[in-house]
């Protein structure tokens, strides 16, 4: 039951306005996203093992709202948990390079590995990025790099690259 509750919000949050006061805030958005991003891509070798970790680079908002949606959640059987890293680092399953980050360094870091890159700046996907999120008014929207993902052997559902923006290499 949580689960379906869980991929309503995400499909609703897909299409919400971000509203400071009436409704979630634009982290809120993108902590759920990125906890369903984990239910719609498939790594290389099955599940990610024991735990599923979310990388967030530095000291971030969307690291609370992270801790708030995956309290108490599993992937599989699998707990997720959330880690703040300083320096470039591939013990992650989701790597979030936020803005103002040496996006470059982390991702190189990362580079041919099955983790999935997901980025909040207008130039992430140039940069190799797998799945970026840009703001379309007020609406949290994210465009994905199918080839950048099959590049480090990650397959993204197909309901997921529906929902997206598709950008080229």
């Amino acid at each position: 039951m949580r689960k379906l509750c869980w991929a309503a919000l995400a499909l609703w949050a897909a299409t919400a306005a971000v509203q400071a006061q009436t409704g979630p805030s634009e982290y809120d958005v993108k902590a759920v996203f990125l906890y369903n991003f984990v239910r719609l891509v498939d790594w290389p070798e099955g599940p990610p093992s024991s735990p599923i970790r979310i990388c967030v680079v530095g000291t971030h908002p969307i690291e609370e709202k992270l801790e708030e949606t995956l309290r108490g959640e599993s992937f599989e059987g699998q707990p997720l948990i959330v880690r703040t890293i300083a320096h470039p680092d591939a013990d992650c399953e989701v790597l979030f390079i936020p803005r103002r980050s040496a996006e470059g360094e982390y991702l190189r870091a990362v580079e041919g590995r099955p983790v999935l890159t997901v980025g909040e700046s207008p130039d992430f996907i140039q940069q190799g990025g797998m799945i970026n999120f840009f703001l379309d008014g007020k609406r949290v929207r994210f465009e994905i790099n199918p080839a950048a993902a099959s590049r480090a052997n990650l397959r993204i559902s197909s309901r997921l690259l529906q929902l997206a923006r598709l950008v080229p290499s």
